[in-house]
Parts: structure tokens; sequence; C-alpha cells
């Protein structure tokens, strides 16, 4: 079990599973869906929701918070740039006390989000940073 690979891949199937696009690892998506990649943000297809963990803050215990950058791109729509967003938004913002593959999540909330601006096929982008505070036991942390 990997914490940060466990939390990333449970946050792509919790999206998917709330019809905010579709995590499919191993499989090319249509051009007509939006994809939920994880690391680099493919060129296609034109909508696309790309995750990336990074940690935020662990102490002496088994309490830690992890960021996820949720970098979204939605063609030359900005409304519906902003429409996935808010999908996002409402999957994550303040969800409290829930479990994906095996980690326990306290709180999730969104800590940012920024207009990137438009890529150079001229879609639009924009970058959501959202924050887990999860459980992560380890070999010298105090439970």
């Amino acid at each position: 079990m990997s914490h940060d690979a466990d939390l990333l891949r449970g946050v792509a199937e919790l999206l998917d599973t709330e019809g905010i696009g579709r995590y499919v690892p191993d499989a090319v998506l249509p051009a007509d869906v939006t994809g939920i990649v994880l690391g680099k943000t493919p060129d296609g297809p034109d909508r696309v929701l790309g995750l990336t963990p990074y940690p935020v803050a662990d102490d002496d215990s088994t309490d830690s918070v992890t960021g996820i950058q949720a970098r979204m791109r939605w063609g030359t729509d900005a409304a519906g740039l902003v429409t996935l967003a808010d999908g996002v938004f409402n999957v994550l913002h303040n969800r409290r006390s829930y479990q994906v593959r095996g980690v326990w999540v306290e709180i999730s909330w969104r800590q940012s989000q920024a207009w990137i601006g438009q890529d150079t096929r001229g879609r639009m982008e924009l970058t959501s940073n959202y924050y887990f505070r999860t459980v992560r036991s380890g070999p010298h942390l105090i439970d």
C-alpha cells in the first residue's frame, strides 16, 4: 500500500463514480468525454482533468495533509471549464470522514484555484489545489 498512490487513484475513482469524468487508466479515452488522468496532462482529449499529488504537512503523529492539484481543460468554452471546476468542488470540498482505496480522509477542501489561461491550441485551463487531511502511519510515527 502506498498512501499517496492509493489516495490519488482513489480520488480519481471517486470523481469518476460521481460523474465528473472518466478514469480508465489502461484505455484511450474518446474525444467526447472528460478524461481523468494521473500525472502529466496529455494533449488530448480537449476536456481533461489531470491529478498530481504533493506533500503539504506531516508531523510526528499519523496526521498528514496531502495536496492534489487538479489541472482542468475544457476546449475553448470558459463556461464549460467553470462548470467542470464546480463539479470537482461539489464532490471534494468539505467532504468528511470517507475512505478511498484504504486511505482514511478526515476532510478534504479546496485550498486555491486560478486560471492558467490558454494552451498553445487555444483551450482554456485552470488549476485547483485540494487538501486531504488523512491518517498516514509509518514505522517512525507515533500512533
